[in-house]
């Protein structure tokens, strides 16, 4: 049986301008990611999810209620405007990275309790809105249009 190992490189730009970036994967470490150095964190993302109605994904990280992460609020403003560029790195048992996948996020806020630190964020794409496109998707426009819900694009 083959082990998952994941990592996630957080890199949050608070709305006065100040970089922080974390990894929770290498304990007590540094690591590089595209040429950026990331210090170790202990943080979990999770609650992102995608509704029919196209509303925004809605994401929480959390971080242990600790002097640092109390600090990265206060610097934040409280985690409001700030932009947070959250990749999820699979690695190989060695530490290398083999994929990525990197999502984009805008902060809405942050919550306290005895135990944990929580920083709220909403995906950076907004939905589409009822009166956008201007136009009706038709034959000449797109080209073939499919017969169920898988509509790409280009």
């Amino acid at each position: 049986m083959s082990e998952i190992r994941i990592a996630q490189y957080l890199k949050l730009t608070t709305s006065a301008g100040a970089v922080h970036r974390y990894q929770n994967y290498f304990v007590g470490a540094s690591s590089t990611y595209l040429s950026e150095s990331y210090d170790f964190a202990p943080f979990r993302a999770e609650g992102t999810l995608a509704t029919l109605n196209g509303d925004n994904q809605q994401l929480q990280v959390l971080f242990p209620h600790i002097e640092y992460a109390l600090r990265l609020v206060e610097a934040g403003d409280g985690n409001r405007l700030s932009q947070l560029q959250l990749t999820s790195a699979w690695l190989t048992a060695a530490g290398t990275i083999t994929t990525t996948s990197t999502d984009y996020y805008i902060g809405l806020g942050a919550s306290f309790s005895e135990t944990t630190i929580e920083l709220r964020f909403r995906s950076a794409v907004d939905s589409v809105g009822s009166a956008f496109p201007g136009r009706t998707l038709t034959r000449e426009l797109v080209g073939p249009l499919p017969l169920n819900s898988e509509l790409y694009l280009r």
